[in-house]
């Protein structure tokens, strides 16, 4: 067992891991097939399709881009960058291209996540290569298959867009923001700057993370280095956009008359987001189980990672560093809180991905504490991890996998679960033939009355409004002038 142990080093696991992950992802780009526009898909899209038909010229689309932009901003959000994107949804060009909005969205997803976690881990703690794609391959493994909304994560256009991009726009800026303080480079001063723009244009969610990250980066290098505060001008540049959001007319359309900036809400909110982050916790061990089993394996894998690092950073502060992560995770319920309006599933959405992340550094941070604490030196260090590796890591996994397959439901309530039963019964097929006889009607421009056949109510993990009898419903006026009909409406014979 030992020379067995041996051979099977972590190179070789994480081939293994990330071909785990990427066959986890195989069910989820499969359906990207049968997913259409919903809703506010067509809604936003109306003037930028208008355009590419007429004209055939991006300028005319963005120009019809920009008007989306203006008139959402008056009358409904003030969110403007991600309102530029939503107009730009793929079937404004090509009918039958909404399958490429889900790959779009998981790899944006992918790509954030990954360069977060490779600065992290390789850049800032110096672990191995071979140890990062393992973490990689567990955090996204954990963020996809537990999501708390597919929708939102991938196949609704317009959710995905508000919430996802905002938030690969965030980790880029973090990644930028550390890069520049540690070489002083103008580059990543202006990557910053752009993602900083993103974010601040986007989401209230991810604005918050940046305002407390940035703040807490600048503070405790300034001593180090004083032209991290440089880092002032993309904090600025997202604070500008933060406010140009918040002064949007259309807030007080969507929040009501008293939606604004109130001292008393905003202390609540954050009380109130403090103690959430707790009860929201305790679902997750509840609900959600299998991902306190990974990150078992995030922590002994990283016990040895941090053994072998190679990297003179320090863990000086574990109790400080695990509140900052604790915060990072419960401001995610704050604009909820404050809004104290109805929301999607986008914003638990996102406190799940941020929670992940935040357990991951925290497990880490402390673990590397630890072995400070315990004067390991690099000789010690690898004789210790290599007990580690046959006493811990593969009892470790194995123990993983019994408590796995002696709870069953704990995979039994995993999205490719959902995505494989939504196929397999034939819902899928089904709908992707209502939607296919919808869209003949839809795209045959002699035809002004539209009469269309009804789809089923189950989507599983897919995004769907459909269209009702009722002419004059939201989804049958959007619908209706996307495609310039003078009518779209369910047949009820």
């Amino acid at each position: 067992m030992k020379k067995i142990f041996q051979k099977i080093d972590n190179k070789k696991i994480a081939v293994m891991s990330v071909a785990v992950f990427l066959l986890s992802m195989l069910p989820l780009w499969y359906l990207a097939g049968y997913a259409r526009p919903s809703g506010d898909d067509y809604g936003y899209s109306i003037y930028t399709h208008a355009a590419w038909l007429d004209t055939h010229s991006i300028w005319e689309v963005l120009k019809a881009a920009a008007r989306t932009v203006r008139m959402a901003y008056i009358g409904w959000n003030g969110d403007f960058v991600t309102t530029f994107l939503f107009s730009l949804m793929p079937e404004v060009f090509v009918p039958w291209s909404f399958w490429i909005a889900p790959l779009i969205m998981s790899g944006a997803l992918i790509l954030g996540t990954s360069i977060f976690l490779y600065e992290v881990c390789v850049k800032i703690m110096g672990m191995a290569k071979e140890d990062f794609w393992i973490f990689d391959a567990i955090i996204l493994l954990a963020s996809f298959q537990y999501i708390p909304s597919t929708k939102i994560g991938m196949y609704w256009y317009v959710g995905a867009t508000h919430y996802i991009i905002p938030h690969m726009a965030l980790l880029l800026a973090l990644v930028a923001a550390w890069r520049f303080f540690v070489t002083q480079k103008k580059r990543y001063l202006a990557a910053a700057v752009i993602w900083a723009f993103v974010v601040g244009g986007s989401s209230y969610f991810s604005c918050l993370l940046l305002f407390m990250l940035y703040l807490v980066l600048m503070a405790a290098g300034y001593r180090k280095n004083k032209k991290v505060l440089a880092l002032v001008l993309p904090y600025l540049v997202c604070l500008v956009c933060f406010i140009i959001q918040c002064k949007s007319p259309g807030n007080v359309n969507r929040g009501g008359a008293d939606f604004g900036l109130h001292a008393s809400a905003v202390a609540a909110a954050i009380f109130q987001a403090l103690w959430q982050g707790i009860v929201m916790a305790g679902r997750y061990v509840r609900e959600k189980t299998f991902i306190f089993i990974l990150f078992l394996l995030l922590g002994v894998f990283g016990w040895e990672a941090l053994l072998k690092r190679k990297s003179s950073f320090s863990f000086r502060y574990p109790l400080l560093f695990v509140i900052l992560m604790y915060g990072c995770y419960s401001s995610q319920f704050a604009p909820a809180i404050y809004a104290a309006v109805d929301v999607s599933m986008g914003p638990e959405t996102m406190e799940y991905l941020t929670f992940l992340p935040a357990m991951a550094m925290s497990v880490f941070y402390v673990e590397g504490w630890l072995i400070g604490k315990l004067g390991l030196n690099e000789e010690s260090s690898m004789q210790f991890a290599l007990k580690w590796r046959s006493r811990v890591i593969f009892p470790a996994i194995f123990v993983c996998l019994v408590l796995t397959v002696l709870n069953s439901h704990w995979i039994g309530s995993s999205v490719d679960r959902d995505a494989l039963e939504y196929v397999l019964s034939g819902r899928a097929d089904d709908f992707k033939e209502q939607m296919t006889a919808q869209m003949e009607v839809l795209l045959d421009d002699s035809i002004k009355e539209a009469y269309l056949v009804p789809a089923n109510d189950e989507q599983g993990p897919l995004m769907h409004m459909p269209v009702t009898e009722d002419e004059e419903a939201f989804t049958n006026r959007v619908v209706r002038d996307f495609y310039r009909k003078d009518k779209v409406v369910i047949r009820t014979e």
